[in-house]
Formats: structure tokens, C-alpha cells, sequence
């Protein structure tokens, strides 16, 4: 099967599909991807069914070669990267000729991409997906270097297409400032008194440095429970829950999160923010704002609606050129720092200057 040879993995980088559902009972996390949104736009643009794996990586930092042709992409997290030293795109379907090598560079805007291939990545399935869970190596480990990782060799159906998506609806941190976050009262909310409830959701929070897939803290006013009860009997837990500890700094819980837990939750991040927190590096600060479930429900539906409009097409110009008294089509696209030409359905960057 064709491989991918990892020379560099990045911060952190491993495989992940949609994750494992209906085994929290017996205490088994459903992790997958952290933003959904990213990932499920790299299988569309490439054609793929909407669970197939891809690799997700945490900073930016990431190479390997194909040992194989094929398609592949990048979405998410936006950063200089490199076809065989040719800077690309991100949202485009590129092709790959076997012993190109991929860089995918420390990421400006955003803190987490998606990078796929035609078909998917086909490393082995456990209890229905290919996820890898940090904290359980029965579930597979983070991608480290020189690894080989299996990928499917599938044709690309569709036309390639350059996708460009709107600005209003990206949702990879652009805004240097301070991020609202929309969250839903947890199950013990009223474990805090009305005075740190207002402090929670008046105070401006830092991520900090003690981030990753299972959790992100935070750093800012200590929020305390009432009689300073920060130990309770484990109760249910999933990805988006605030937890308050004994330092009363909250902890968010993301996609490789326990089960259950042992300190009081205070809210809820709705899932229509989560993509939108995830892609927030650490020292980006945060607010919260309560909202109702009637509140989040439209804020998904609406979302829905505008992720199906986020898409544009960029129109690939045609230049006719004659060989030996036939004309040739042939599809391109330039601006200032792409050049791109469409080969036999095969989109591929140029380089004029070497």
C-alpha cells in the first residue's frame, strides 16, 4: 500500500476520523478531530466519504514525501507551504507524483489543520475508527518521525477546482483581539454563587501554554464554588465542558477528554464555537457569553446555512495554444504568489523562476 514517509511530524500530529460514539458507558472517550469544520471541508474538497481519516496537525511544522500519486489538501489553520519547494494553497486539490515532498509551514493565522488525501489515510480501524486517543496507546500514538503512514490510491472524481472561502466565515482567529466564546449552563452551574458567575462571564481569560487534545487551560480571576467545594462525586463529562479545580483557573475539555470528572462544570462551549476555540493558540484570550439552548440551536441551524455559502470557486482561465495544427486547452491560474496549471485534471504548481 502507498505510504506517506513523516520526516517531520510537528508540534503534534496524528491521524483522526470523526471519533468513537456510544462507548462512553464503558469509558471509552470519543475523540476524533477538534475542528470538524476543517476536517469535513478536506474530504469535500477531495471527493472523499465524510469519514474518512485524515491527519491533523497541532502548530504547523509539518513534511513528508509520497511514496505514491495522488491528491491531497490542506484546510484549516493558514500557513506558507510547499509542493517540492512551490508555495500552494490551501482548499485546493493538488497532485502529487511519487517522491514529492510536502512542507506545511508554521501557521500564521489559526492553530490547527487538516492535511488529507484522495481516499484517506488507512491506518488500522479500532472499535470502528482510525482515530489515534492520546492518553490510551490501545487507540494508537501521536505521528512521529520516519514513520510510514498508509493512504488509499483513488483517482480524483471531481473537476479541480481552486476553493477560496469567505471572509466573514473563516474561523481561524484573524481577530487579534478578544474571542467570544458561547457557552450553555453545565450540570452543576449553581454550584457557583451569583458573584463568580458575574466574574466568570465579565473577565477576559489567556489560554495558556498547558494545552492539548485533552484539555485547555486557563489563566485569569480564580473562580471558586460555592463553600470552596471543588471536589464532587465523577459526574458525565464531553468536549466543551469548563471544569473549575482546586486552583479555580477553568479547564476546558476538548476531544480527547475523559469521561467522566471529579470537579464542578460551570458551562458548556456550544458546538457551533467549538472549531472557533480549538483554532486559538495559546496566549489568545477568551470571554465567555451565556446563551440559552434555544440560542444555540438556531446558532447551529444558521451555521449550517453558512457553511453552505462559504465556498467560492476561483474560475480557472483558458489559454488555446496550436500542436501540430490541433488546438490545446489549457486551464490555469495566477495571482502573486500562485501559479497553477490544470493538466490532464491534474492541478499543479508551477514555478517560472527555477
Amino acid at each position: 500500500m502507498a505510504y506517506l514517509d513523516i520526516l517531520s511530524p510537528g508540534l503534534f500530529s496524528s491521524v483522526q476520523d470523526s471519533g468513537r460514539f456510544g462507548m462512553k458507558s464503558i469509558g471509552i472517550s470519543s475523540g476524533g478531530i477538534l475542528d470538524n469544520q476543517s476536517y469535513s471541508l478536506s474530504n469535500f474538497i477531495l471527493g472523499n466519504s465524510k469519514n474518512d481519516a485524515s491527519i491533523e496537525i497541532i502548530g504547523g511544522g509539518f513534511e513528508v514525501v509520497f511514496s505514491e500519486s495522488t491528491y491531497f489538501c490542506i484546510t484549516g489553520a493558514i500557513g506558507k507551504n510547499y509542493l517540492n519547494e512551490t508555495l500552494i494553497l490551501s482548499n485546493t486539490p493538488y497532485y502529487a507524483s511519487s517522491g514529492s515532498k510536502l512542507h506545511i509551514g508554521i501557521f500564521d493565522l489559526g492553530w490547527i489543520a487538516y492535511f488529507n488525501v484522495c481516499g484517506g489515510i488507512k491506518t488500522e480501524k479500532i472499535l470502528g475508527s482510525r482515530s489515534v486517543y492520546i492518553n490510551s496507546e490501545i487507540f494508537g500514538k501521536s505521528i512521529k518521525k520516519f514513520e510510514k503512514i498508509n493512504y488509499q490510491v483513488q483517482d480524483y472524481n471531481p473537476e479541480p477546482k481552486i476553493y477560496k472561502i469567505k471572509k466573514k466565515y473563516v474561523n481561524l482567529s484573524i481577530n487579534q483581539g478578544i474571542s467570544s466564546i458561547r457557552v450553555l449552563e453545565s450540570t452543576q452551574y449553581n454550584n457557583f454563587s451569583d458573584e463568580y458567575k458575574k466574574l466568570f462571564f465579565n473577565s477576559i481569560f489567556t489560554i495558556s501554554e498547558q494545552y492539548n487534545r485533552q484539555g485547555m487551560r486557563l489563566l485569569g480571576p480564580e473562580i471558586e464554588a460555592k463553600k470552596n467545594k471543588h471536589d464532587i462525586i465523577s459526574d458525565y463529562v464531553n468536549k466543551g465542558s469548563i471544569q473549575i479545580p482546586g486552583d479555580k483557573l477553568p479547564i476546558i475539555l476538548l476531544s480527547d477528554s475523559q469521561t467522566t470528572g471529579g470537579y464542578p462544570k460551570i458551562a458548556n462551549v456550544i458546538s457551533v464555537d467549538f472549531p472557533k476555540l480549538v483554532q486559538l493558540r495559546p496566549g489568545r484570550k477568551i470571554k465567555f457569553v451565556l446563551v440559552t439552548i434555544d440560542d444555540a440551536q438556531k446558532a447551529y441551524k444558521k451555521n449550517i446555512k453558512y457553511m453552505q455559502q462559504s465556498m467560492e470557486e476561483e474560475t480557472l482561465n483558458t489559454f488555446t495554444c496550436k500542436v501540430n495544427d490541433s488546438n490545446i486547452d489549457l486551464k490555469y491560474y495566477f495571482d502573486d504568489n500562485i501559479s497553477l496549471i490544470d493538466i490532464d485534471g491534474r492541478l499543479m504548481p508551477l514555478d517560472f523562476i527555477k
